[in-house]
């Protein structure tokens, strides 16, 4: 039974991305619900382009919890084929991810 439900789409606003690895940072103020990018089918994150930065060093010095206490690193779907070989997308998340860069 899935007491949470599940979402379509959820649009969330992205505070920073990281070109190295195409990771996405997220705090919890932005987000209508913590569960809210794991539990959508569809994730749509809007990030601004001047907010991009070359690596996950430069990264780890912009992330900042004391005033929020959660946030999260998204880089896209993920996979596994752990059973019977078997290839699931979305195991632990959304099953596709649209980063919308603005000016």
């Amino acid at each position: 039974i899935d007491e949470l439900g599940e979402d379509e789409l959820s649009i969330i606003e992205g505070e920073f991305g990281v070109a190295e690895n195409g990771a996405i940072w997220v705090r919890e103020d932005r987000l209508p619900k913590r569960s809210a990018p794991f539990r959508a089918e569809n994730l749509v994150i809007i990030i601004d382009q001047n907010r991009l930065v070359d690596n996950m060093h430069q990264a780890f010095e912009m992330v900042e919890l004391d005033d929020i206490g959660y946030g999260v690193f998204i880089s896209g779907p993920s996979k596994t084929a752990d059973i019977e070989q078997t290839l699931v997308i979305g195991a632990h998340g959304a099953k596709s991810l649209l980063v919308v860069i603005v000016d």
